[in-house]
């Protein structure tokens, strides 16, 4: 089955086209992480989504260790 054009990307770990309606799909967001005085920090829900997807699949992969855990956050 044909993917319209408007629902088509490419996935940023393995290059393929993905269909960024179906279930398990992720999108890529950004957001806000408060420092704690102890350490470490608190996310704060302030969310800005990003036009990069990736298969359930391969997200699972990169945050196993698989393509070269390194560049996951680059």
């Amino acid at each position: 089955m044909t993917i319209p054009s408007r629902f088509v990307r490419q996935c940023e770990f393995c290059g393929c086209e993905l269909d960024i309606r179906l279930e398990g799909v992720h999108q890529f967001a950004s957001g806000w992480v408060k420092n704690r005085d102890g350490g470490g920090g608190h996310g704060i829900s302030l969310r800005k989504s990003e036009d990069r997807w990736a298969h359930r699949q391969c997200v699972e992969e990169k945050s196993k260790g698989g393509f070269g855990q390194v560049r996951m956050f680059t």
